[in-house]
């Protein structure tokens, strides 16, 4: 998917709306792009991570473990430091909180 048409989603342009205005263009852009890569890692557009993670009705989450565990897959598999690995996670949970939806931090290893 191209970048313009990721943009057009509403979760994303949430999550756009409230980056910091002291990114650069760049920073900005490689942040959507790794909610982009994120999105075909998983095989859903943002709005559908976004409607399938909480339960409107019910009020509760759902597959909150299943993006957890997602977004750590997605973060190892990049070829950058570890510090940089977790970063892009973290990127992927701030687009889950600007939504109004939230994944769980990373737990790191010594905690396990």
């Amino acid at each position: 998917m191209s970048q313009d048409l990721f943009t057009d989603f509403e979760t994303v342009r949430r999550y756009a709306d409230q980056l910091d205005s002291d990114l650069t263009e760049d920073e900005r852009a490689d942040r959507l792009d790794t909610l982009r890569k994120f999105a075909e890692f998983v095989e859903r557009t943002p709005d559908e991570m976004i409607a399938e993670i909480f339960n409107t009705q019910t009020r509760k989450y759902r597959k909150r473990g299943f993006y957890a565990t997602k977004i750590k897959e997605f973060s190892e598999q990049l070829d950058v430091p570890r510090g940089q690995q977790v970063a892009k996670g973290n990127v992927i949970r701030a687009f889950f909180i600007a939504n109004g939806r939230r994944v769980p931090p990373e737990m790191p290893e010594w905690l396990i």
